[in-house]
């Protein structure tokens, strides 16, 4: 009943709705011009109408190194479906076996993350012999009657409260020519619990020019005594979601201003302010309440969701192994 297809170039793509944040056309600009990243879109098709869109990235782990083994291909976040009236689950089926098709020869490790509900993507993944890992999401309701302060644990009231006794402010920024000093900045705090690799500053800039310029962003820095001492990018999906896509802070140096929890809280209550129902953080570990990542954003007040990180390796015996493993 459906068929799918692949595009790797923007102007290819059919005329589609853009409402989801992950899976729009707009991803080719923001992973556009940079080596270490091949953006591709698959496209569900009902005859000749668009019925759903899946967006990927193929991401070279290895700036010199060359090959299947150094590629990897990242996707999170449900599809984008433009209908209402069809079964997702067998859609999202042939999305990800038309996926697995497309790139098993070109990249040794497929992952998927965040997308939600297990069951909806469990039939899809299956046929395709992915295996999962347990993990959390942690999302925080702003539009409860308890406003973004009250939310907040004793400890962190404190925290922001000395903070702006201390002077920190944030601020928008807004000025491309600031960029490279920036990711400059950014690369000397390089907090290794929020990235593993930081991503080219192609990355940050494209994510500027086409996501910010156009209100589809934010980026946050915060201030002490003039200096950038933590930052966020900030995600909009419709008016309904921020996604917080990266945060830092130099939490050493600056420890007793708390520079990361002044950001973040700030982040929240201007997005509470301008109306968003939700501030999600994402990926945040394993389904651990232990974890240190996760006990730290959880005294922001939100609720963590239980749900799955899904993996599957394009060598079979290795990908056989993982399933006895973890399934």
């Amino acid at each position: 009943m459906y068929n799918v297809k692949t595009y790797y170039r923007k102007e290819e793509l059919p005329s589609m709705e853009e409402s989801s944040f992950f899976h729009s056309a707009s991803g080719f600009d923001w992973y556009s011009n940079s080596p270490a990243y091949k953006p591709l879109m698959l496209v569900a098709f009902d005859a000749d109408r668009p019925v759903a869109a899946l967006f990927a990235v193929i991401t070279r782990i290895n700036r010199f190194l060359k090959g299947k083994l150094f590629q990897r291909c990242f996707i999170t976040q449900q599809p984008q479906f433009f209908e209402k009236n069809l079964s997702q689950i067998d859609v999202f089926e042939k999305l990800i076996t038309h996926l697995v098709e497309e790139v098993k020869n070109k990249v040794f490790l497929i992952r998927y993350d965040n997308l939600g509900n297990a069951i909806f993507g469990y039939k899809g993944f299956r046929a395709n012999k992915f295996y999962s890992v347990k993990w959390i999401n942690i999302r925080n309701s702003l539009q409860r009657k308890r406003k973004i302060w009250d939310q907040l644990s004793a400890s962190r009231k404190n925290q922001v409260n000395k903070a702006m006794k201390k002077g920190l402010i944030v601020e928008e920024f807004k000025t491309e020519e600031n960029l490279p000093e920036l990711y400059k900045l950014i690369q000397q705090t390089n907090n290794k619990k929020i990235w593993r690799r930081l991503p080219p500053y192609q990355y940050f800039k494209n994510y500027f020019c086409h996501y910010v310029k156009k209100d589809k962003g934010k980026i946050l820095l915060t201030r002490y005594q003039g200096k950038i001492v933590g930052g966020a990018f900030l995600g909009f999906e419709k008016r309904e979601t921020v996604y917080c896509l990266y945060y830092w802070g130099k939490s050493k140096r600056y420890k007793m201003v708390y520079p990361t929890i002044f950001t973040l809280y700030t982040a929240m209550k201007m997005s509470e302010e301008q109306g968003f129902q939700y501030f999600d953080f994402m990926d945040v570990g394993f389904l651990d309440k232990r974890a240190g990542r996760s006990r730290f954003l959880l005294q922001f007040g939100g609720k963590q969701r239980a749900t799955r990180r899904w993996y599957r390796f394009n060598w079979s015996l290795l990908n056989f192994f993982a399933n006895k493993l973890y399934d």
